[in-house]
């Protein structure tokens, strides 16, 4: 079952398109006006709205029925049931692929790779925005409160390296790394994106909208710690440098073949 079927229910209470994302995913794509994307694991369709109301012909794939069932409508935007392992489409058929943190989500990288490879025209191109927590440093505020939900995600995302190497072999095209630390005022609330809002991990639909927080069995302990530092001022004693940041290195990339 997808796990956004369980979780996802206020999903675009806090998720929504970051516009610097998008304008990145369309640097990368550099596809032609009116071309066709294929958004993998689109979610409620955030960014394929963005990308259909620049005036491509988008089609968002996402196998969450509560997800498709907040989707986003738009003229230029199709809505497709499916996993990325059996992409509904036909061989050939588009002519850039997006996939923004879902691909983590797979159940088979290696075949929903070659799925991509299937779709996808001879010369389109595509963009994963994902992460690899083990490129989030140690000295990262986040590790002090919420360290086994990030070792647990270790198991979750594969590592930058065999991730490019996967999508190299799979695909047998070169792989290009966008390295891409946050901003402090990103509009996409997935978990890294509060670095510099502490205060955003207590509130309950951030946490219902992001699947570390959602769903994770040592939350509870690890939000405790968090609000009793922040009542107490200590976590402001520590980490008040955080504070003028502009960008935070949380190991977030973009992978475009």
């Amino acid at each position: 079952m997808p796990i956004y079927n369980q979780i996802g229910k206020t999903y675009n209470t806090t998720r929504k398109a970051d516009p610097r994302i998008t304008e990145i995913l369309l640097q990368e794509l550099d596809v032609k006006p009116f071309s066709t994307i294929l958004d993998i694991g689109a979610g409620t369709g955030n960014y394929s709205y963005e990308l259909a109301g620049k005036g491509y012909d988008v089609i968002a794939l996402e196998p969450s029925e509560m997800m498709r069932a907040q989707a986003k409508t738009h003229r230029n935007l199709r809505w497709k049931e499916g996993f990325a392992e059996n992409i509904p489409l036909e061989d050939n058929s588009v002519d850039g692929i997006v996939c923004t943190l879902a691909s983590h989500h797979f159940q088979d990288l290696s075949l929903s790779f070659r799925e991509m490879k299937r779709v996808i025209k001879g010369d389109g191109k595509i963009v994963i925005f994902t992460l690899d927590p083990r490129l989030c440093h140690s000295y990262c505020w986040l590790f002090d409160y919420f360290k086994p939900i990030l070792e647990s995600a270790y198991l979750i995302h594969p590592s930058l390296n065999k991730l490019s190497q996967l999508l190299k072999q799979q695909l047998e095209r070169p792989v290009k790394i966008v390295d891409y630390p946050l901003p402090f005022d990103l509009k996409d609330h997935f978990f890294f994106s509060a670095w510099r809002k502490p205060e955003l991990y207590l509130d309950r639909n951030f946490q219902k909208g992001t699947s570390p927080l959602a769903k994770g069995e040592d939350v509870k302990v690890c939000l405790d710690k968090l609000k009793t530092d922040l009542e107490c001022g200590s976590w402001y004693e520590k980490y008040k440098h955080i504070l003028e940041l502009k960008e935070y290195d949380c190991g977030h990339f973009f992978l475009v073949v």
